[in-house]
């Protein structure tokens, strides 16, 4: 599932002059001056993103803070201006100089972990939801953030820790949040905790039905009890809802293999791979799918499997089984 972002919206209102000049009460008329000529740019930049024009936009606000460095709602509005644009790095950066003027900004510092945490510095995202945090430690997003990097991690304890945070601060504010259940769900799920997965699952899809990876997600704690009837039930209602939602077409191929039905279980892997080519672990199912039956498919299979380019954890065993169906297939 994809991380639940806080939404950091622009702050397009007007930008007053007298509330600039409150916020720099000691400044001299010099710099009353630069304050006056930085917020023109920064209501002009406003308008512009009100108009979808996000590089004039983001021009704007660099202008503004050229004049004013201090202009602390110019370099939040250009942090969500460089997201918007696919700039990851520059919306950290300009994050970052936010903070050097309001480090006890919460909602700040759990964005630039979202932000680290897209782009593979896991590190520093740790550190940022940790830093939202200690300002805030009833921020349930931070929770919900760090509770997934963790379990990704493969620190199931600590990320159960944040992850019932999540879900008891949503509960005690009176939210329905199906996402804080889903999440804790899919821990449960991984601790092999199926019957408590399963309710924690249900409660999300009670909240909103509607919602493709709730079922998905109930599909799979249906697969690992083999009992994949019921999984596929809820793998077609993911799909009826997104019909592109590559993970149900993944699972439903397991069902149909749980009940030997070949056929659909390979029309539902295929279909997975031409909405998502790269999509590894369907490569590594397809080599066990042909296994048994048809070593040249298996072994092309496990092979794509390994050049997926991507991390497969089940690396060994797949170079394993290649060299056995190789040699098995050259026996007299």
């Amino acid at each position: 599932m994809k991380r639940a972002i806080e939404g950091l919206l622009i702050a397009i209102a007007v930008a007053l002059l007298p509330l600039m000049l409150a916020r720099a009460a000691d400044t001299s008329a010099q710099e009353k001056g630069a304050i006056a000529e930085a917020t023109k740019y920064f209501d002009r930049a406003n308008k512009f993103v009100e108009a979808g024009s996000l590089p004039r936009a983001k021009q704007e606000y660099e202008k503004a803070i050229k004049l004013y460095p201090k202009y602390l709602d110019a370099y939040y509005n250009l942090g969500v201006v460089c997201e918007k644009l696919g700039q990851k790095g520059g919306a950290i950066d300009q994050y970052k100089h936010y903070l050097e003027i309001k480090a006890d900004d919460a909602d700040v510092w759990n964005q630039i972990g979202v932000l680290y945490d897209e782009t593979g510095s896991k590190m520093e995202a740790r550190n940022a939801y940790g830093k939202a945090l200690a300002i805030n430690p009833k921020y349930g997003r931070a929770h919900n953030n760090l509770g997934v990097l963790l379990k990704e991690e493969g620190d199931l304890k600590g990320a159960e820790q944040h992850l019932t945070a999540f879900v008891k601060l949503e509960e005690e504010a009176g939210r329905q949040n199906g996402d804080a259940y889903y999440s804790l769900g899919i821990l449960y799920l991984q601790e092999s905790r199926d019957k408590d997965a399963k309710q924690l699952l249900q409660k999300a899809i009670d909240i909103d039905p509607s919602v493709p990876h709730y079922n998905n997600a109930m599909g799979d704690t249906y697969l690992v009890e083999k009992r994949p009837d019921l999984s596929i039930v809820y793998y077609q209602k993911a799909i009826e809802k997104d019909p592109n939602y590559v993970l149900a077409y993944s699972g439903l191929g397991d069902a149909y293999g749980q009940l030997k039905e070949r056929a659909k279980a390979l029309s539902s892997y295929r279909k997975a791979l031409e909405l998502r080519p790269d999509y590894a672990l369907v490569y590594y199912k397809l080599g066990l799918f042909y296994e048994d039956t048809n070593s040249a498919e298996a072994i092309k299979n496990f092979e794509k499997y390994l050049q997926s380019g991507r991390t497969v954890e089940y690396r060994d065993e797949v170079a394993a089984k290649i060299e056995a169906l190789k040699l098995s297939s050259t026996k007299p």
